[in-house]
């Protein structure tokens, strides 16, 4: 169990009609009609009334569109994974797109709404983007530019296990999306565990200072950051940047130009040891 950000309860997610429709957590873009076509008959085209229109997109206005990311899995092991992951109340009815891209029917509302903001999902420990259908999605020009990531901050302060220094430290590193429940209640002493969205291809912190005190920073999950070059999307192997910032993306440290030791001026990753078969030596 985790703490969510923004606070809401399930009926106010319910009633906040227009959140709900504008609701965007994964940033996925799509590229739009050229600024000279827009709102002009093409010459040749089959034409579009309101009535068509109207007619058209009334089947899919609860959907969503979801994509795992860095993960390409099978239509029906996704199925199978969704049905665990959000128990729906109904069919769920699930539509591959291609390009690793999927839409989930819904006819109830609240399960749009359930998909949409009790975010962030993972899926095998995969971030899952969600996104709410919209007219005119193409899914070969689909982009997703955001990812949600857990980091822990090991060794934290016993007095910083405080909910609003966590709040401020997530808001920091990129945009708070979960604290870890065993965090906020102080359960767990080795580090505090914290969930985020970042931008991709973006240099992510090493550390974050609270007060006088400089926290290290690492990042959750196998392959989801470079520690070459500090950006989230793709692995060391694969680093297309050749040579290392001279600085941290840490802006903080503009007011602090004292040098880091070389093992605080690095990224550093974690990984779930993977769980043995049963049987398995």
């Amino acid at each position: 169990m985790e703490i969510e950000f923004p606070h809401q309860t399930y009926k106010e997610m319910l009633l906040d009609k227009q959140e709900s429709n504008l609701a965007n957590y994964y940033d996925m873009e799509h590229q739009s009609i050229p600024q000279g076509i827009k709102g002009k008959h093409i010459e040749g085209s089959i034409p579009l009334s309101p009535e068509d229109k109207e007619r058209l997109y009334k089947p899919w206005k609860f959907s969503v569109i979801i994509k795992v990311f860095k993960r390409k899995m099978p239509h029906h092991m996704l199925r199978s994974k969704l049905i665990d992951l959000w128990k729906p109340s109904e069919q769920l009815i699930f539509i591959d797109l291609g390009w690793d891209l999927f839409i989930v029917k819904f006819s109830l509302e609240e399960s749009m709404v359930k998909a949409l903001h009790l975010v962030p999902w993972f899926v095998s420990g995969h971030f899952l983007s969600v996104r709410k259908w919209e007219p005119k999605f193409v899914p070969q020009e689909a982009t997703l530019t955001t990812t949600a990531i857990w980091i822990r901050l090991p060794q934290l302060r016993t007095e910083f296990y405080d909910t609003v220094i966590l709040e401020k430290v997530g808001r920091k590193l990129g945009k708070l999306l979960k604290i870890d429940q065993c965090t906020s209640s102080t359960l767990r002493g080795r580090y505090a565990r914290i969930c985020i969205q970042v931008p991709l291809e973006s240099l992510v912190e090493t550390s974050v200072i609270i007060g006088d005190h400089r926290q290290s920073v690492i990042y959750e999950g196998d392959g989801t950051l470079c520690t070459s070059c500090g950006r989230i999307c793709h692995t060391p192997l694969r680093c297309s940047y050749n040579q290392r910032p001279a600085t941290t993306a840490n802006a903080s440290q503009e007011h602090h130009p004292t040098d880091l030791p070389p093992e605080e001026s690095q990224w550093k990753t974690v990984t779930f040891p993977r769980r043995r078969k049963q049987g398995q030596q």
